[in-house]
């Protein structure tokens, strides 16, 4: 439901008349992986009104986790870690990402909202979808994804329609006043950029920075970009591939041999039983076109990963296809916990009304082909819109210091993305990693470039040199890596 601007100001006016929460914090550990990444942490509940019009309604809780800075002279100004997917938790992907934040963690509490739909806050899971299941979020066919969907809005414990991210912002703003902070300093990775800019739409004077990873402007609709973007960055992985020496003699023809293995994997699914990566217990997957693509998808998001697909689509064209299964395997096992209840919650609200006509025939040609689009708009078709501000997809305007970061071959939000934004940004800077993916935060010198911008917010003095030196992986050519 598209909420109205008198709708929203009943919102603001019931939000404030709620009493302050006191937020009782106790020692927990934040886990990522299976368990395999640890962080200690001060984790507590805040209830949270699943209608924000209805504040004496019904109510979940939201997981809140806040990192303790590691200075005894720690600064006022926390920064606040905004997960993507549309569906990951906040606390899982810190957990993940840990190493990265030190620098900033040395003298800023970390703040960790799962938001509502994710993690430990009240999740939207569609059980039907889960990766170990080897779906990658759709069935190998239209009508089955939008079955499968479905099914899983019949059983959701929650109405999807106050899972949007108009809602989430202002569940953080509940999460700022129950701790105490004055300012937040914000980190949005990918879709967690929306909710980033959105909260500073609603609370500017509650905003003291952000840093934007992987930016997608208010008013771009994701979806029909995708299968397109994702063509141009395996494209330019086989093109590192033929201007690398050791790579082009190894897979002289390496294109051709990745289209000949989605087509016989399209006409015949492929059983495989590999070793589990973790458990190393053997496991039994079907390796289908739809699986590849997505296991494909994943790969390209980064340079790192992406140099790994001609070796691995080399062994498929042979039919050795363990390397490739153990890789869904591993990759599956990263997302397992993304809410895809969220993610519909979100996209059908926020992205797919926005679409306007798609061009399918162009998507015709990429190695995902249409079924993603395709099955995503029959989903909304059905899927009940929720609340979203008057305004939301308009562009964010403020003063507030802004950093953005963006990978040249960036396969879901390109480079191209911030020219929408940052004309209604008066203070910014944006830098590019030459070479890499979505998701700069880890790359090279960024962590320190991140610790200095929140330290010192100055757009026009931040020094991105350093970035100029960051260089694409070389692709592998052969398991054991690139060539000497």
């Amino acid at each position: 439901m598209r909420v109205p601007a008198a709708t929203v100001a009943t919102v603001f006016v019931a939000l404030l008349a709620l009493p302050a929460v006191a937020l009782e914090l106790l020692p927990c550990k934040l886990t990522a992986v299976g368990g395999r990444y640890e962080v200690a942490a001060r984790c507590g509940e805040l209830p949270v009104p699943l209608n924000p019009s209805q504040p004496d309604g019904e109510h979940i809780g939201l997981h809140v986790a806040v990192v303790p800075a590691l200075a005894e002279d720690s600064l006022p100004d926390p920064l606040v870690v905004i997960a993507g997917g549309p569906g990951d938790a906040a606390t899982r992907f810190y957990a993940a990402m840990a190493g990265a934040f030190t620098s900033v963690a040395r003298r800023r509490d970390i703040v960790l909202v799962d938001q509502r739909g994710t993690g430990q806050s009240a999740p939207l899971h569609c059980p039907g979808l889960d990766a170990e299941g080897f779906d990658w979020g759709v069935g190998d066919s239209v009508d089955e994804t939008v079955a499968l969907t479905l099914a899983c809005l019949d059983d959701l414990d929650h109405d999807p329609r106050f899972f949007t991210t108009s809602v989430a912002v202002q569940d953080l703003e509940l999460v700022r006043a129950a701790l105490g902070y004055a300012e937040l300093n914000l980190y949005g990775v990918s879709y967690g950029t929306r909710v980033a800019q959105h909260y500073l739409r609603r609370y500017p004077e509650r905003t003291r920075s952000l840093v934007l990873d992987g930016l997608v402007p208010a008013s771009v609709a994701l979806g029909p970009d995708t299968a397109l973007e994702s063509q141009a960055a395996l494209d330019a992985t086989w093109a590192r591939c033929e201007a690398n020496a050791s790579c082009s003699a190894a897979f002289p023809d390496i294109r051709a041999r990745f289209d000949a293995v989605m087509q016989r994997l399209g006409d015949t699914p492929a059983d495989v039983t590999v070793p589990h990566p973790a458990s190393g217990q053997p496991t039994p997957l079907v390796l289908s076109r739809t699986v590849t693509a997505g296991v494909v998808r994943l790969l390209v998001y980064s340079p790192q990963s992406a140099a790994m697909l001609p070796v691995l689509f080399n062994d498929a064209f042979e039919r050795r296809y363990d390397r490739l299964a153990a890789q869904a395997l591993m990759l599956a096992e990263g997302i397992g916990e993304l809410a895809y209840g969220l993610n519909f919650a979100v996209v059908c609200t926020e992205d797919v009304p926005f679409w306007g006509k798609v061009d399918l025939e162009a998507q015709q040609g990429t190695y995902m082909g249409t079924m993603f689009v395709e099955a995503l708009a029959q989903v909304c078709e059905r899927w009940p819109a929720g609340m979203m501000d008057e305004g939301f997809k308009a562009p964010v305007e403020s003063d507030v210091p802004v950093l953005i970061l963006s990978g040249e071959k960036d396969p879901i939000t390109p480079p191209r993305y911030v020219a929408l934004a940052t004309p209604f940004l008066a203070r910014h800077v944006e830098v590019v990693a030459p070479g890499q993916g979505h998701g700069m935060l880890a790359v090279g010198c960024v962590p320190h470039l991140v610790a200095e911008f929140v330290d010192s917010p100055e757009p026009a003095a931040l020094d991105a040199s350093c970035v100029e030196r960051i260089v694409p992986f070389p692709p592998f050519i052969s398991p054991l890596g690139p060539a000497p």
